[in-house]
């Protein structure tokens, strides 16, 4: 699985689907999927909901939101919560409104979603376009925090199980432990960050501290792209240009010294590229041409 993911507003969903769209144009069967709730697939592929569907040959795309996630965790354990918690307490079936608020529920089904898909022997690509990197992070942290207190809660239950009358947690527990585990692992062992940013100071200052956080985390780096780049003699002249031009090479440069993967650039385009056959030509540019040299 690729991550791509980035500061808000850099790029990182047209890159996305440009690599969507050109693997699908190889002949591989992709699977996009955006978790990001201020991302602009819609404009990209009209029609696009919570719900599978198929936008291009080999292509199947799907936004997730946070309704439709909580749905699919409702159908998974609803049922058997609801009958934990009614043989301890008093409770209604509403009670499952305020569980939906738990910290780390709704990022383990989310990413539950991505672990079945990658399960499932559907796609030979599957391409996560993430939250922007305020999102990214709190989403992994609350993974890895979620699973500690998944395991400590199963130790205390299992100190209790004598005392407990009704219905038994401990098997919930431990299979939400599990699961937990399983997201951990395929972030760690299955999954590729590409990550984005523009030659500007804050889109390459939390884009490197990013991509320093998702190392940390034990995610591997595979490409850095800087998107947005100006041709440098398009305004002969143009005092205002120019200095933007300048701006642009200060912190294009600091992303490329520090970058610790290749370096793929993209240009600043007249308009955006919706169109399918300029995201293809985009992700023949990422995909296809040689590396770049990070420290050149």
């Amino acid at each position: 699985m690729r991550l791509v993911a980035g500061k808000g507003g850099v790029g990182k969903t047209t890159v996305t689907a440009a690599l969507a769209l050109h693997a699908a144009g190889r002949g591989e069967r992709v699977l996009l999927v955006s978790t990001d709730p201020t991302g602009a697939l819609g404009q990209i592929f009209p029609g696009v909901t919570d719900r599978v569907r198929t936008v291009a040959p080999g292509l199947e795309v799907v936004e997730l939101t946070r309704p439709a996630v909580l749905a699919r965790w409702r159908e998974r354990f609803g049922e058997e919560v609801y009958r934990v918690l009614r043989s301890l307490l008093p409770v209604e079936r509403d009670v499952l409104d305020y569980l939906e608020g738990v910290p780390g529920l709704e990022e383990e089904f989310l990413l539950s979603y991505l672990l079945d898909a990658l399960d499932s022997g559907q796609y030979d690509r599957i391409l996560w376009d993430a939250a922007p990197t305020a999102g990214t992070l709190a989403l992994l942290e609350a993974q890895a925090l979620f699973y500690d207190h998944l395991t400590q809660a199963h130790r205390l239950y299992l100190k209790l199980q004598g005392y407990l009358k009704g219905a038994d947690p401990t098997p919930l527990i431990e299979g939400w432990r599990i699961l937990t585990g399983r997201i951990l692992a395929m972030l760690r062992t299955r999954t590729r960050a590409w990550v984005v940013a523009q030659p500007e100071r804050l889109p390459v200052v939390q884009g490197l501290e990013l991509m320093a956080a998702l190392e940390r985390f034990g995610i591997a780096l595979e490409r850095a792209v800087l998107n947005r780049v100006l041709p440098e003699a398009a305004c002969p002249g143009c005092a205002f240009y120019e200095a933007r031009v300048r701006e642009q090479r200060v912190w294009a440069r600091r992303w490329r010294e520090r970058s610790p993967v290749p370096v793929r650039q993209l240009p600043e385009l007249a308009s955006p590229p919706l169109a399918a056959a300029e995201l293809e030509r985009l992700g023949h540019l990422l995909e296809e041409e040689s590396d770049a040299d990070p420290h050149a």
